[in-house]
């Protein structure tokens, strides 16, 4: 009777990111058996997310429970803790339903120049050639590795706030962040694109110092090949923007000038083609607005059951 107990309390405490995760687990799994020459180990890799998709299951529900609050935490945010997992996996997924040639880069090309009369990712550079420039916009594009965790201080350093609304509002963050990263992470295995970076353009360099320097190592050691559309770093830089311009208004004016430079960086630097970018924010925006009407199942049942 205890475990059923146990068990029933750890389901009210389930969120929807957890189930989101669990699907793209175990879907994930079998995408390298239909072609095994792209991938290492192909059933390793199917028991490493069977057995990942178990853990989530049921671990993060437990640590929802927990007064600690290093515990608490991590039942919470867990899951863009584990996308550097998914990110790397992209090197190998990317390829098994396309080869590079085949890939959406042709496509989006020719929507570019329809649009444009060209592709301005290939000629921004070359027009402003300044390496105060190309060092303003590579710091904008690094600023996307932690608008996530300035976002989540700035909830807990909310004085006004009382502690379940803190965490109600970083569960509302966390669930559009996932299912922005879940979403870009499945476009990038079945439509890769490569980006005009590394298709048929080549790397036009500009010089620039220190941010330049940490992008270009970033880039040759774990750059990810075939993630080009849609954006995940605008799609995923509109969350800790929107998230920040609706619950601080007092942090608006610097929050949204990093986010429209960091948009700015992702073609300056030849990382994105401009399509990459609308199609990012149209994601962004789409997460957001259905994810908030969608709300969250476990959450609701939680304070129901409670009342």
């Amino acid at each position: 009777m205890n475990l059923r107990k146990k068990l029933i309390d750890l389901s009210l405490r389930r969120m929807n990111i957890d189930r989101w995760a669990v699907i793209y687990l175990l879907i994930s799994a079998f995408y390298p058996v239909l072609k095994p020459s792209a991938f290492p180990e192909p059933w390793a890799n199917a028991i490493l997310h069977g057995g990942l998709a178990l853990i989530i299951w049921f671990v993060p529900p437990f640590l929802r429970c927990s007064r600690f609050f290093p515990l608490r935490l991590l039942g919470e945010i867990y899951l863009p803790l584990i996308f550097p997992m998914f990110y790397a996996e992209m090197k190998y997924l990317g390829i098994i339903f396309f080869d590079f040639e085949n890939s959406l880069d042709p496509s989006l090309i020719r929507l570019e120049e329809w649009i444009f009369g060209g592709q301005p990712s290939l000629e921004w550079s070359r027009l402003w050639p300044w390496p105060w420039f190309h060092e303003l916009m590579e710091f904008a594009y690094f600023t996307y590795y932690f608008l996530a965790v300035i976002f989540l201080m700035l909830v807990f350093r909310a004085g006004n706030l009382a502690e379940q609304a803190k965490w109600d509002m970083v569960r509302s963050f966390v669930r559009d962040l996932s299912l922005t990263m879940l979403i870009c992470y499945t476009m990038y295995t079945l439509f890769p694109a490569w980006g005009p970076k590394y298709f048929r353009a080549g790397y036009v360099e500009v010089d620039g110092w220190i941010f330049t320097s940490i992008m270009r190592h970033i880039h040759e050691n774990g750059a990810l090949l075939g993630a080009a559309f849609p954006s995940s770093h605008v799609a995923a830089s509109m969350v800790p923007w929107w998230h920040t311009w609706t619950n601080f208004p007092r942090h608006r004016w610097w929050m949204t000038t990093i986010f429209v430079l960091l948009c700015m960086s992702t073609v300056y630097n030849r990382y994105h083609y401009v399509v990459d970018v609308i199609a990012g924010l149209i994601l962004g925006a789409l997460v957001m607005y259905f994810g908030h009407r969608l709300g969250d199942v476990a959450r609701d049942r939680l304070k129901y059951r409670k009342g």
